[in-house]
């Protein structure tokens, strides 16, 4: 269980703990007790995504564009 972010290095050698793609980002939540997992990006995106919708985040769409982009 990983309970320290991973480097830069570290996180490109890793595969996405959803799909198996090569790893882009690093997620963590309270109800996995906080261990790091690695995401690529298209599973990265759509996470974020899915959260700003459920919050109910006012400008989701255009917050969006600019992320997928980055």
């Amino acid at each position: 269980m990983r309970k320290m972010p991973y480097t830069a290095i570290g996180i490109e050698r890793l595969k996405c703990f959803r799909c198996g793609q090569k790893a882009h980002a690093q997620w963590q939540i309270c109800a996995d007790n906080n261990v790091y997992r690695p995401l690529c990006k298209k599973c990265d995106v759509k996470l974020n995504a899915m959260v700003l919708d459920f919050m109910g985040y006012p400008d989701r769409e255009t917050v969006m564009r600019c992320y997928e982009n980055v």
